[in-house]
């Protein structure tokens, strides 16, 4: 089993809703379920719960409650805290217009925050646009020095698969877009 988290040394300053990266096993795939009760155990009676989206008392953890109150999902007895497994955060826009989908962002639990508030959450997305090329078309100078091939564009054609420029090296593909990441678990104050 790993060792138990030491979190005594986090200043006790930090304000009750505040969510920290913790490198720390928590997911379920990180250990044993036996394993993780003991850990996330330890961690609440510091003061700390895992963001996984979790249900709690609204009396039982009044000030958090009063804090981020149904922002996460719940409903007149509970709320939740914010689920963040697998998901990159996002400042609200807060009307400065940097999310021009602010508006259209959606709960993240039943009962949640939607629009350009704490709490919503917005689908994964790509910014349409279309590459007018139907071929590749290698020019005589281009075959003979075994370079890039030339693209010919074509206007109103449909796109094609082409995926490389030739100078930036071919894209790596997957079923979303996202930057360079690093997995970690969340835990949010909650007294």
């Amino acid at each position: 089993m790993p060792p138990l988290p030491d979190t005594a040394s986090i200043p006790q300053e930090l304000p009750v809703g505040v969510v920290l990266p913790y490198a720390g096993l928590l997911a379920a795939t990180d250990a044993s379920s036996t394993a993780l009760a003991e850990i996330k155990a330890v961690l609440a009676g510091q003061g700390w719960l895992y963001c996984d989206g979790g249900s709690y008392s609204c009396n039982d953890y009044a000030r958090l409650y009063g804090v981020i109150g149904n922002s996460f999902g719940g409903d007149t007895t509970n709320f939740n805290v914010p689920d963040l497994r697998g998901r990159f955060m996002r400042g609200v826009d807060g009307g400065a217009g940097q999310d021009p989908d602010a508006l259209g962002r959606t709960a993240s639990a039943q009962g949640g925050a939607t629009g350009d508030h704490v709490g919503s959450l917005q689908a994964d997305a790509f910014q349409g646009h279309e590459h007018q090329y139907t071929s590749t078309m290698e020019s005589p100078t281009t075959a003979e020095s075994k370079g890039p091939p030339l693209l010919n564009q074509l206007a109103d054609q449909a796109t094609t698969s082409v995926v490389s420029d030739g100078t930036n090296g071919t894209p790596r593909t997957t079923s979303e877009t996202r930057p360079v990441n690093l997995a970690m678990n969340y835990l949010i104050r909650y007294r």
